[in-house]
């Protein structure tokens, strides 16, 4: 079964799209690059883990930065993109 994140992105044309798969992030997902890599912003990936698993804030950034993060560099070249918005 898809996720919500690659359904919106086969519907919006794009193909061959790497999503993060241990957990959807689905409305973290902000956007493709033009080297059609995924775009998914931090601050809404905490939040989606505070509203759909039920993590406190600083589970949600830990969960994220060890087992997300660190996991990119495997994903090869078309890794998704994680974005850090400047407040």
């Amino acid at each position: 079964m898809r996720c919500n994140a690659e359904e919106r992105i086969l519907n919006a044309g794009y193909e061959d799209v790497v999503c993060l798969a241990n957990y959807s992030y689905d409305d973290a997902l902000i956007g493709i690059s033009e080297d059609n890599r995924a775009i998914y912003d931090y601050n809404k990936m905490i939040e989606w883990l505070m509203k759909e698993e039920s993590f406190t804030e600083m589970e949600a950034i830990e969960w994220i930065d060890y087992n997300t993060i660190r996991a990119l560099p495997y994903m090869g070249d078309s890794r998704p993109i994680i974005m850090y918005p400047i407040e």
